[in-house]
């Protein structure tokens, strides 16, 4: 278990009373976490990738989408062919519902993609700058700038009530 990963499971073991935490890690990462009751998953996956195995999170949302930078002018003839399955504003709403709908007890939410940097960094970035959870920024630097902007601009449950 590498370093990191161990101060994760640590801090998943030992979580901040004052306000949730959020990790981005990739797909091996998240497979080898321990399911406990105070930690959500949100597990993401590459379309043409088999469902990563994470059950026994109480809290798990599955969701499926290419790492598609779709908002960048400079979309690699690759990458645009992989557009029609990239991140949509629906797949930002379901996180947001999603963790919107944690019952307090959950502490820790960890979020993967394949790689743990890109799409998972997003996401956990846009939880830390929308709610305040608690998170490694320094970690999150890779992230999808596309996901990030969808994230952001839609609206949480909770916000709709306002």
């Amino acid at each position: 278990m590498s370093t990191r990963l161990k101060d994760v499971v640590d801090k998943l073991y030992h979580p901040s009373q004052d306000a949730r935490q959020v990790f981005a890690l990739s797909r091996p990462e998240a497979e080898r976490l321990p399911r406990l009751p105070t930690v959500a998953m949100i597990s993401i996956t590459a379309p043409e990738r088999q469902v990563a195995v994470v059950d026994g999170f109480e809290y798990l949302l599955r969701l499926s989408f290419a790492d598609v930078d779709f908002l960048n002018p400079q979309l690699s003839r690759k990458a645009r062919q992989k557009s029609s399955e990239a991140f949509t504003a629906s797949q930002a709403a379901q996180i947001l519902s999603f963790v919107d709908g944690l019952p307090s007890q959950i502490r820790s939410v960890v979020v993967h993609c394949e790689g743990g940097f890109s799409r998972s960094c997003a996401i956990a970035l846009a939880l830390h700058l929308r709610f305040g959870y608690l998170a490694e920024v320094e970690q999150l630097t890779k992230g999808n700038p596309s996901v990030l902007q969808l994230m952001m601009a839609c609206r949480a449950p909770s916000e709709e009530k306002r």
